[in-house]
């Protein structure tokens, strides 16, 4: 196992998801950052860590919250990532930078939101990010050109699951972020989560040999 993997075992879904919210509520209180920026993903796996840092966050006068991945569809699309993020974190005074969906050419979106990154974000602080089955993180997917993508922070990328195409935080962007919080909850986690740890030429495999550090929090014995 890589000595640049941490590893934060829960005895389920819920302790995991306090575990994440504490994490980020603790480094936000130490960072010598005035303001404290924090990518999302979407999903069910992070919406009760969502809900808890609601709680245990008690001041979001200087939070950004930024986009990691969504999936390119109108913020009225029940598969919004944007959408869920915003209904979590919309009643704070936090500032969320939404992606926006022009419904005309996804590149350009992406070039949008990254300049809009580059505009309101001087450092990349926290980010949450999931793990799917083909082990793929945010919405670079096996077999798919975003995985080569070395120069941009936010791609389009095409991927004909659920929606056609995607914008997603590249290898550069993830490998950026000061503090990245893999979550990864359920037994059918487990081959995955193995393969991550182990190596198996997979996108989340190249992530975190790039990374020098990366937080798994997970409620699978590994």
């Amino acid at each position: 196992m890589s000595e640049a993997i941490e590893i934060y075992k829960a005895n389920n879904h819920e302790e995991a998801s306090s575990c994440l919210s504490n994490l980020i509520t603790n480094n936000i209180l130490t960072s010598d950052n005035k303001d404290y920026s924090i990518g999302l993903s979407g999903g069910n796996t992070p919406k009760l860590a969502y809900s808890m840092m609601l709680n245990d966050i008690k001041d979001f006068s200087n939070i950004t919250f930024w986009t990691i991945d969504d999936r390119w569809v109108p913020l009225t699309d029940e598969n919004s990532n944007q959408k869920m993020i915003n209904s979590n974190f919309e009643q704070t005074d936090a500032k969320i930078l939404s992606i926006k969906y022009s419904g005309d050419d996804p590149l350009q979106d992406a070039e949008f939101y990254s300049k809009s990154l580059k505009e309101n974000i001087n450092n990349f602080d926290s980010g949450v990010i999931g793990l799917g089955d083909d082990g793929h993180i945010a919405s670079l997917f096996p077999n798919t050109t975003g995985l080569n993508e070395n120069d941009k922070l936010i791609i389009a990328n095409e991927v004909n699951i659920i929606s056609k195409w995607r914008i997603s935080s590249s290898f550069k962007l993830l490998s950026s972020i000061s503090n990245l919080y893999l979550l990864v909850t359920g037994e059918n986690k487990k081959e995955i989560l193995n393969k991550a740890i182990n190596g198996s030429g997979l996108p989340i495999n190249k992530l975190l040999e790039i990374r020098d550090n990366t937080v798994i929090i997970t409620d699978q014995n590994i």
